[in-house]
């Protein structure tokens, strides 16, 4: 696999997968008797839905980070997401929230809980962000420097004004340096504060 396919497929699969995970938590978890249904947001206070969000910004920010960062947030989304599956099935609606909601429609003492499609669509989408974080975490050292492109090598570095003060000067050289970012009138040999 290229480094480009690599870092396609792994965003994509964060990215598909944290929309999943914040569509997942919105829509109805749990459905009592067909007349009552409990979201992942409703059920957990909407933790679920703030996970969601915290992958998305991760993704955002393994956008601009180098290898390094991304592995580092990759772990952090990974630990999310992980959370996300492993005490997803664990969630329910409280009985007394379930009767509560149900009085409004029936006078039935009982009722049966049925799993409804947007739990299964929170727990894949958690998969898919796992998934992608593996993939940033195996390859992201093989991917291109985003952040390098706005590096300068210290040898590009160097005095465009001449030692003696009476030497002529060259004004365009001087200002294309500038223009750079550059500071002409630093030796060659010393850093700049930029």
């Amino acid at each position: 696999m290229t480094s480009e396919r690599s870092r396609t497929i792994a965003f994509a699969l964060l990215i598909i997968g944290a929309i999943a995970v914040v569509a997942g938590a919105a829509v109805p978890w749990y459905s009592a008797d067909g007349l009552v249904h409990f979201s992942g947001s409703d059920i957990t206070g909407g933790v679920a839905q703030a996970l969601g969000v915290a992958i998305l910004a991760g993704v955002l920010l393994m956008l601009a980070l180098r290898a390094t960062g991304r592995r580092i947030v990759a772990v952090l989304v990974g630990l999310i997401a992980l959370l996300g599956v492993i005490t997803m099935p664990l969630q329910r609606p409280d009985s007394a929230e379930v009767f509560t909601e149900l009085r409004k429609h029936t006078l039935a003492d009982s009722y049966h809980l049925q799993l409804v499609g947007g739990s299964i669509a929170y727990a894949v989408g958690c998969l898919l962000v796992l998934a992608g974080a593996v993939i940033v975490l195996l390859r992201a050292g093989r991917w291109p420097q985003r952040a390098s492109r706005f590096e300068r090598a210290a040898a590009q570095q160097r005095t465009l004004l001449p030692a003696d003060p009476d030497a002529e000067i060259d004004a365009g050289a001087v200002w294309k340096s500038i223009d750079a970012g550059e500071d002409p009138t630093l030796p060659p040999d010393s850093k700049q504060g930029n």
